[in-house]
């Protein structure tokens, strides 16, 4: 069963999303609400839930503000929000889970399911991810992502990232350092996040960091040579995109 806590200054968002977890969700205990960073620190500390759903945006500061302010983050939390495209990817950028307003049903239940798998972790690291990707709009070279490890996350710099390749529902992301490191997500999800950044997709198997593309190559009906000397196939069906990067500068 979850202890769980509602921090949003909308009061019909707070009661839809009482009224959803209350007909639907059984073993979700609501153990408060609050409308403000202060009043959302004081009910945390007071109540200690296992689950926090959090308004990004509050009367007297944000989100982060909150989470700044506790001593530690030891609950699974959720963004509820109503930002733009550009956010919602900031959140795939941090590895978290949010709730579109309006708040509806299966948004919720999914929310729930994909929780209820992962292990609470300190999540102040990720808070950091997500705030520096909203504030910077997506500048590439303060763009961080949080990949999931065996006890956590590791914070890194999209740019730290030479290239990535598709392992059916994993992907081997190589970092520049020489080191490489196995996540469980699909090649497809690294693309969405990666390609605004300078990463372009040559092949089904493998997306690659264009800056540290150093030649292309006829053979084999198309390679590229990567700065730690690796050759990749290019793909018919990626060449044109890639070329036209390549030799027009749009990295």
């Amino acid at each position: 069963m979850y202890r769980a806590a509602i921090i949003d200054d909308d009061q019909l968002a707070r009661r839809v999303l009482f009224r959803i977890l209350d007909q639907h969700f059984p073993d979700i205990e609501l153990v408060g609400e609050a409308n403000s960073v202060e009043t959302g620190v004081e009910l945390i500390v007071k109540q200690a839930p296992d689950l926090v759903f959090l308004d990004i945006e509050l009367p007297d500061g944000t989100g982060f503000d909150l989470i700044e302010k506790l001593p530690e983050v030891n609950f699974k939390l959720v963004f509820t929000t109503s930002y733009s495209d550009y956010a919602i990817t900031a959140f795939k950028y941090s590895a978290f889970d949010y709730i579109l307003k309006p708040v509806l049903v299966e948004n919720v239940k999914a929310t729930i399911q994909r929780i209820s798998e992962i292990p609470v972790l300190s999540e102040k690291h990720r808070v950091e991810v997500l705030k520096n990707s909203i504030d910077n709009k997506g500048e590439s070279s303060h763009v961080t992502i949080a990949l999931p490890e065996m006890n956590g996350f590791a914070i890194i710099k999209v740019t730290n990232i030479l290239r990535c390749e598709g392992e059916r529902n994993y992907t081997r992301v190589f970092y520049q350092n020489g080191t490489s490191v196995l996540i469980s997500r699909t090649l497809l999800e690294f693309d969405q996040l990666l390609v605004p950044h300078g990463f372009c997709r040559i092949h089904r198997s493998h997306l690659v960091n264009l800056k540290s593309v150093e030649r292309y190559l006829k053979t084999d009906g198309g390679l590229v040579e990567l700065s730690d000397k690796s050759k990749l196939p290019v793909s018919p069906k990626h060449k044109e995109e890639l070329l036209d990067k390549l030799l027009h500068n749009r990295l």
